[in-house]
């Protein structure tokens, strides 16, 4: 017998905190269009009655006019789905059941789950963007396998780094967790890396920020098994990386060394 997970009761006094990333209007497509489309419907169902076979992810025509409608109804002056329009959804109950609110549990967590892979995505652009940053800056930064290496954020520009230094700063400008799990303490190598790591199978499956690993070890040494990487750039998602494999850092294309594996991490 299929036992069904229990869905998460909401107190019926205090109105959910729902989570909100961006304005929506017409023409937008998302999970978070999907969230508020099932709190519209069940606040304001003669204005946006709920669909036979379910919620699209596109604000259409249909919904902006209910949400024109519904907005104007509580008060609030946006006519598209603004912050205060989304607060002022937030306390309101669903049509005729006092004890539940607009956002069920289902639209809570589709609003969430869209937000936090906004808020994902972001960091791959900032770890991206740390990386053409200091590209940028590559004859001022020479090269060095020094430890503990030094960890800076863009403005700020180290005077020596290796391969993995710059990799783990990028992610340490990004906001994401320390990829080599050395809590930023600057000893962190291309080993931690490919340990690390969870293997993208194709390049056509990786994502900005990811790292590219190079090399082979034929000759094991502590931290350096057989087979394992000897040098890492990272990806900026065009078929592209920035490799501090020498003094200057380069900018390759993506397989330019012989490739040993592409990772990518939880950030």
């Amino acid at each position: 017998m299929r036992i069904r997970k229990r869905e998460k009761r909401l107190s019926p006094k205090t109105p959910p905190d729902v989570a909100f990333c961006r304005d929506l209007s017409l023409g937008h497509i998302g999970l978070d269009v999907v969230a508020h489309k099932r709190a519209y419907s069940r606040a304001f169902p003669k204005l946006y009655p709920w669909p036979k076979n379910g919620f699209s992810d596109h604000y259409g025509e249909f919904f902006d006019r209910a949400v024109r409608a519904a907005n104007s109804q509580m008060g609030v002056k946006k006519t598209f789905i603004s912050k205060s329009a989304h607060n002022a959804l937030e306390k309101r109950h669903a049509k005729n059941k006092p004890t539940e609110w607009a956002f069920d549990s289902l639209a809570i967590k589709e609003a969430k789950t869209y937000c936090t892979s906004i808020a994902k995505q972001d960091i791959r652009n900032q770890i991206v963007e740390a990386a053409f940053f200091w590209y940028a800056h590559r004859m001022t930064i020479f090269y060095s396998m020094a430890r503990p290496f030094q960890m800076r954020k863009p403005p700020l520009v180290p005077s020596h780094w290796d391969c993995s230094a710059l990799a783990i700063n990028c992610y340490y400008a990004g906001g994401a967790k320390d990829p080599s799990g050395r809590n930023y303490s600057g000893i962190g190598y291309t080993g931690d890396l490919w340990s690390r790591g969870r293997k993208v199978e194709h390049i056509n499956r990786a994502q900005p920020g990811d790292l590219i690993l190079y090399g082979f070890t034929t000759n094991p040494r502590p931290g350096f098994p057989y087979g394992s990487p000897t040098h890492v750039a990272v990806y900026n998602g065009n078929g592209m990386v920035i490799s501090n494999g020498h003094y200057p850092m380069g900018y390759y294309t993506w397989n330019y060394r012989s490739v040993n594996s592409i990772v990518t991490f939880t950030l």
